[in-house]
């Protein structure tokens, strides 16, 4: 690079860019794909445009920036023409091609300059985003992208990249798992602040805020998740966003807090209680943490996340039933995924546990009426032996002092 890098930011290594080219490369030559576009997209938390940031460091804060990733040659970040490129390049130092899109934030046809640049009019091009996103089967990527890729090349073959980057994505490296446990640290200390700040007369979203806040002050990015619910008797679902209803005596508060540290995601389901929880909700999460003990023993090479799903299941009884919540986490929508028992497909139920992967695992436990549940987890890394937590706090069911 031949600009000094300025911006106090997390950042990854040069060794980091070379070793996940050289993985992503490798999985291309599988596919005998020549390149890889991947479009904008910042939907879903930001988490759509994880491709882009995984292969150029290039993202944060809901940023639309796409990349052209190709089997030989200098990889191209196309970033938005609102953002000086001379931001960019103080945040990174992996790529020093970065051209705008052009005015009204055109990415095409930046992208096909560059193709035209790499000679792949007759190319194989893989595009992300197609189909087969974890949380969005039917695809996110834009039809009017697409259609001028294949307007411009009609002789190019086009097909779905997205697994090939969920697969290169799936394993973790020691510089990820030190910025997802550094994210998990995070979360740990938003959940401290609403034990602290939640009580009675306490709006939800001054709670909510305070929990944001302290993300943010510790060095976090934003947007993060934070689903939220909060009420007597406990809401059906969580929800995306607090109201300005004020917290009573014996509200059950749940939450799946999530941190960003340089992209990287760790997340912790908490139940917690405005007050004493009731004995029946002290059961249920002990045969919570139960099954959670249990899936963390299965989760090690040799075993699916099919077999993870059986695991939870096994600890239902007649009053209660246990299902496993479960999916990778990193930089994004992350695969394999399987909710409340069911994977979309065998390709997630037979996914098999790589050592060094990371998930959020969280099995729940709900009475067979499904009026009361109750889940605990935090993110995980799996090992030869099973999971480890990314987390230092001790499992609980917390309570305040209302």
């Amino acid at each position: 690079m031949h600009q000094e890098l300025t911006s106090d930011v997390p950042r990854f290594s040069p060794a980091e860019r070379d070793q996940r080219w050289r993985r992503v490369r490798a999985l291309m030559r599988e596919e005998r794909l020549d390149a890889i576009f991947v479009p904008p997209n910042t939907g879903l938390f930001d988490q759509l445009q994880a491709n882009v940031r995984y292969l150029t460091g290039i993202g944060g804060n809901c940023f639309p920036a796409a990349a052209v990733f190709p089997l030989d040659g200098e990889v191209t970040a196309i970033t938005g023409p609102n953002v000086d490129v001379r931001f960019w390049r103080e945040r990174q130092d992996w790529v020093d091609d970065i051209r705008l899109a052009t005015v009204g934030w055109g990415y095409a046809g930046t992208a096909i300059e560059r193709l035209r640049e790499l000679d792949l009019g007759t190319a194989r091009i893989g595009i992300t985003g197609l189909a087969g996103n974890t949380r969005s089967p039917e695809g996110v990527t834009s039809f009017g992208i697409v259609d001028g890729l294949r307007r411009n090349f009609p002789d190019a073959e086009f097909v779905d990249a997205t697994l090939v980057m969920e697969r290169a994505r799936f394993v973790k490296s020691d510089e990820e798992l030190s910025f997802m446990r550094a994210a998990d640290a995070l979360v740990e200390r938003a959940l401290a602040v609403m034990h602290r700040e939640a009580g009675p007369g306490v709006p939800e979203n001054v709670v909510y805020a305070r929990m944001l806040a302290s993300m943010v002050e510790g060095g976090g990015e934003i947007p993060t998740m934070i689903l939220w619910s909060a009420g007597r008797p406990q809401p059906p679902s969580n929800q995306h966003m607090p109201s300005r209803r004020v917290l009573r005596a014996g509200d059950m508060v749940c939450t799946e807090a999530e941190a960003r540290w340089g992209g990287y995601i760790a997340q912790i389901a908490q139940p917690m209680f405005v007050g004493r929880a009731p004995e029946e909700y002290k059961r249920m999460f002990s045969l919570q943490q139960e099954a959670l003990a249990a899936c963390y023993e299965s989760l090690r090479p040799g075993n699916t996340v099919g077999d993870i799903v059986d695991v939870a299941a096994r600890f239902s009884t007649d009053d209660h039933e246990c299902r496993l919540i479960m999916h990778a986490r990193g930089l994004g929508d992350d695969s394999p995924m399987a909710v409340l028992g069911h994977t979309r497909n065998d390709l997630m139920r037979n996914w098999p546990i790589e050592e060094n992967s990371t998930f959020i695992v969280k099995p729940m436990v709900r009475t067979r009426d499904r009026r009361k549940y109750i889940y605990w987890g935090d993110t995980v890394v799996t090992g030869r032996d099973g999971a480890l937590r990314l987390g230092r706090r001790a499992p609980e069911l917390m309570e305040t002092n209302a």
